[in-house]
């Protein structure tokens, strides 16, 4: 799983590195030089739809995962199942790519594209997740170790949203923010603990809901930009919550900005 994820992260860095010559001329440039025939009209049209257009690939979101409650569920023992260790708890974004679309002289922007969320929620408690069973069942395990005990799950995305620029002929010195929505499906889960070097792996739904959608908001100058999401619908399939209300959510830092 860590060699797939590196060889994933490196591929779309070397795409990110490759899309960054796709420059747009007028932008993050002080004097631009327009060639003398682009007076012709033809010409015209395709300089302006470029302009107004622009595409990136390998874009990359770095952050943490939490789940919130209406209540505190507890279990039998009187264990909270959902306490989480929020510096392991991590919320990775691999934006596949991303397209800007100009629409108004670049200070108002349609954003949209294609995105593998992968989400690990590290449980602070000695507890697993049942596989195989009609509804979200945790376990306790009152003599385990665990060094690890985490589940992880990815969803294919596609965001929507709108972007508003202070500066946008000098990205490096603009105020950005950008609001919207995304919806996508579940790809897959699985369940690994990890206790005295014996590490187990068990690959299940665990009751997840198939659909994800919720809201994405983000806001930073220049080159730091922090991005938060929270979803609109609960971690669970209703029909399989097993009476866990949950609600996911994540805040980080674009590490590889548009």
């Amino acid at each position: 799983m860590k060699k797939n994820a590196l060889i994933l992260i490196f591929t779309f860095c070397t795409l990110a590195l490759f899309s960054q010559q796709d420059s747009i001329p007028g932008e993050d440039v002080q004097d631009t030089i327009v060639p003398s025939y682009s007076r012709n009209y033809e010409y015209s049209k395709k300089y302006r739809s470029r302009r107004n257009t622009k595409t990136r690939f390998g874009l990359i979101d770095f952050g943490t995962s939490g789940m919130a409650t209406p209540e505190t569920y507890r279990l039998d023992n009187g264990i909270d199942p959902f306490e989480l260790r929020p510096w392991k708890s991590t919320n990775i974004n691999l934006h596949f790519v991303q397209q800007r679309v100009s629409l108004a002289g670049g200070y108002l922007n349609f954003v949209y594209g294609l995105t593998w969320e992968m989400h690990r929620a590290f449980f602070d408690n000695p507890v697993v997740l049942l596989p195989d069973t009609p509804e979200a069942t945790f376990e306790f395990v009152p003599d385990a170790n665990f060094k690890k005990n985490r589940l992880s799950y990815s969803y294919l995305t596609v965001p929507i949203m709108f972007n508003i620029k202070s500066n946008p002929r000098y990205s490096y010195r603009s105020l950005h923010i950008s609001a919207g929505a995304y919806a996508g499906v579940l790809l897959g889960a699985n369940f690994k603990t990890k206790e005295k070097g014996n590490k187990e792996k068990t690959r299940d739904n665990f009751g997840l809901n198939t659909w994800r959608y919720g809201l994405r908001a983000e806001v930073g100058y220049g080159p730091v930009i922090l991005y938060g999401t929270v979803a609109l619908n609960d971690l669970f399939d209703e029909d399989k919550n097993g009476g866990y209300e949950v609600t996911p959510f994540s805040v980080g830092l674009v590490l590889w900005p548009f």
